[in-house]
């Protein structure tokens, strides 16, 4: 075998193992390094939970092409392809040789549809003119993301004969839901030939001479109207502009910008604000959870996504008792899909608000931009949007009065697990047994802890004092009662749950250490924490497991019980941080800034396996996980904010620096335009021999406080 021919195989192989995300909107891409789709599995063009295109694959002479290279910028949305004819000879008459014909593919997702451009050139050694045939074969199934993932429907919508012309081919389907979906493919040149499936075009090529061809897809759908109401307060955020971070770290500003730019590809612009979607491909839409975290993650740094998420949950929370959608009166969605079989109530998602947290977080989120912005035209506006949500929490979130929040599953076709563990058997007792419901998650507690303050602090801004002095008292008494029954002495942490019959999961868990970054554990028991949190069964060289090592149903590739979730991580070294334990904040800062270095791009995935750490290999992928994921980009974020300990004060233009600290593999950031009220400052921080020093550069109406260890 030649040189060449060691080369072209690798790139034919090449075409099926890479792949490559584009998102816009709400319009994502998966196709394989090539740009292929092949038609199966999880790619596509895909739009609000419709796959509009599941074949778009190239052929020269009727054969495939290898893929030499491909490139993503950063703004997610445009990829440039380099691709090649293969072995064996394509035209072996005219001799031409592998790699002597060049195929460009430049793509660029738009809002709702896919323009393709490509350019074909001969590099061939010999005749003048070369007569190839391009191919680009399509197909639509129109298949709703459940069915992709293998849900079975007993029954599917109407697909409709192909409309073709010599610059046109449109395909059709009605859903089940009366909704009337087309992939309109327009191309320019006209193709010499057309069939059901594919478009030719009979090319003569001049060597260096380049043909170009157009490709143009477009989804329509006629979707139902909403009868939401669009918010019209004006927002004093226009858009997403990306800030500026930078420090001595060379890959610690990488990772950090390729969070920054999967930001701003999985923020959608709703008619609230942008909304940062869960993650592709899996969970391109509106997650509460997901959402409000993320939020809280780059809170410092993009205060519009709050605001944003803030408005459009606001918009869709719950107003009435509804059993297939388990939606309450003032509780937040889970998950909201408009593909056609949530349209066909087929699944629950229409919205559906089957989780624990999302309200708890809500409120917690609401705080913090508040702390941040001082926008109190805003807070007034959703002022009852945020008694609603404390009303669930008491009303129907603490349903037995014993002062916790638990979940149990309403709906026949809803989850079974509401907390962020959401997988069927990440709830245990020590022997493996799975809890039954009504189930008390220990974190859930935290958040309500947390909720509780935000509620106070919120109703104080306000002028509120009865309301203000009620959630404070709520939270003194949670705290105590949360102390005496969820502390697990003899493994110095907080039991995973309470089950139904008011009976502890003994399994040492990360929910535990997600307590200490509410602020619910007195100061008495976070060392011991710190301590087994940070034990080898627990911490394994990457992050913090799931679940420990030493457990039942541990296994370092589940989803829940043994992996690792960056955003999990992220929020227990937040928890060290607020309690003094920054050494071990920042290392884990650095196993996630380690970690990413071993994935594409230095994109972290939504979790990877919880192996052990082995000298110079990295960790363990989790084949399914989405990447991007929204909570896993800003992991590295939140963990920042927790080193520098940035503590705002809006309503008086005061920002506390307290302990500010770097991690001995950073010498020195600069923040450069970070948002405080309708204020913008840059600081700097600079390790020194005796602590950190902070430095304003920019923002003198600002007062800033630094508060030493």
């Amino acid at each position: 075998m030649t040189v060449n021919d060691r080369f072209l195989s690798h790139t034919i192989v090449g075409n099926r193992l890479g792949k490559f995300v584009l998102k816009h909107d709400d319009t994502f891409m998966v196709a394989y390094a090539s740009s292929d789709l092949f038609g199966s599995e999880e790619t596509g063009l895909f739009r609000q939970g419709t796959r509009f295109l599941h074949v778009c694959d190239l052929f020269l002479a009727n054969q495939p092409l290898a893929t030499i290279s491909y490139s993503v910028l950063d703004n997610g949305r445009e990829c440039l392809i380099d691709l090649c004819n293969i072995a064996p000879p394509i035209n072996q008459e005219a001799g031409l040789d592998q790699g002597a014909i060049s195929v460009r593919r430049h793509i660029d997702l738009l809002k709702n549809s896919l323009v393709e451009t490509l350019t074909i050139t001969s590099y061939h050694f010999g005749a003048d003119t070369i007569n190839l045939q391009l191919g680009l074969r399509i197909g639509a199934d129109f298949r709703d993301i459940f069915e992709i993932q293998g849900r079975t429907r007993p029954a599917r919508g109407e697909a409709y004969i192909p409309r073709i012309s010599q610059s046109e081919t449109t395909l059709s389907y009605l859903g089940l839901d009366n909704i009337k979906r087309e992939t309109q493919v327009m191309f320019t040149p006209a193709a010499d030939n057309l069939t059901n499936d594919g478009i030719y075009w009979d090319l003569q090529l001049t060597r260096e001479q380049p043909v170009n061809i157009r490709v143009t897809t477009t989804m329509h759908e006629h979707l139902v109207s909403s009868n939401k109401v669009a918010n019209n307060t004006k927002n004093p955020y226009n858009s997403l502009s990306l800030c500026e971070i930078r420090t001595d770290n060379i890959l610690f500003d990488r990772l950090l910008y390729r969070g920054m730019n999967d930001l701003a590809m999985l923020c959608t612009e709703t008619a609230y604000g942008l909304y940062p979607y869960g993650g592709i491909p899996w969970f391109v839409c509106p997650f509460g959870r997901d959402g409000l975290i993320t939020s809280l993650q780059y809170l410092p740094w993009f205060p519009e996504v709050a605001r944003g998420t803030l408005a459009f949950l606001s918009a869709y929370q719950g107003t009435k008792y509804d059993e297939f959608t388990e939606e309450m009166p003032g509780k937040i969605l889970h998950e909201f899909r408009q593909g056609e079989m949530a349209n066909c109530r087929e699944v629950v998602y229409l919205p559906y608000y089957g989780t624990m947290d999302a309200t708890l977080l809500f409120l917690i989120v609401f705080e913090a931009y508040i702390r941040w912005t001082n926008d109190l035209p805003f807070l007034k506006q959703h002022w009852a949007n945020v008694e609603a949500a404390g009303r669930w929490i008491t009303r129907d979130g603490d349903v037995d009065g014993d002062t916790f929040i638990e979940y149990r599953r309403i709906a026949e076709k809803g989850l079974g697990n509401q907390g962020w563990k959401d997988s069927g058997d990440a709830i245990s007792h020590r022997d493996g047994r799975l809890a039954a419901s009504p189930i008390a998650l220990c974190e859930a507690q935290g958040y309500t802890f947390a909720a509780y303050r935000a509620l106070s602090y919120m109703a104080t801004l306000l002028s509120k004092q009865t309301e203000a002095i009620q959630w404070q008292r709520a939270a003194v008494r949670l705290q105590a009662n949360f102390l005496r029954c969820f502390w697990w002495e003899d493994e110095q942490l907080f039991y995973l749950a309470l089950d139904g019959e008011k009976k502890p999961c003994e399994v040492v868990n990360s929910n535990a250490g997600q307590c200490l970054w509410t602020g619910i554990v007195p100061d008495t028991f976070v060392d011991a924490m710190v301590s087994r949190l940070m034990s080898s069964d627990m911490y394994c060289g990457w992050g913090i497991r799931t679940l420990s090592s030493s457990a039942a149903r541990y296994n370092p590739m589940s989803y829940h019980n043994g992996s690792v979730w960056p955003h999990d991580t992220a929020f227990i070294g937040a928890g060290f941080a607020r309690y003094g334990h920054k050494e071990e904040t920042g290392r884990l800062l650095r196993d996630l800034l380690d970690a990413s270095s071993y994935f594409r791009d230095a994109r972290l995935p939504e979790l990877f396996c919880g192996f052990e750490r082995q000298g110079a290999y990295g960790p363990t992928h989790y084949p399914v996980a989405c990447l991007p994921q929204s909570w896993a980009s800003g992991a590295p974020f939140l963990l920042l904010s927790a080193l520098l300990g940035l503590q705002p004060d809006a309503e008086h233009r005061r920002l506390v620096v307290h302990t500010p600290t770097l991690p001995g593999w950073m010498n020195r950031i600069e923040l450069r335009h970070l948002q405080l009220g309708q204020h913008k400052l840059s600081l700097k921080f600079e390790r020194l021999a005796d602590g950190t020093n902070v430095s304003l550069m920019e923002g003198i109406d600002i007062d800033i406080q630094v508060v030493p260890a």
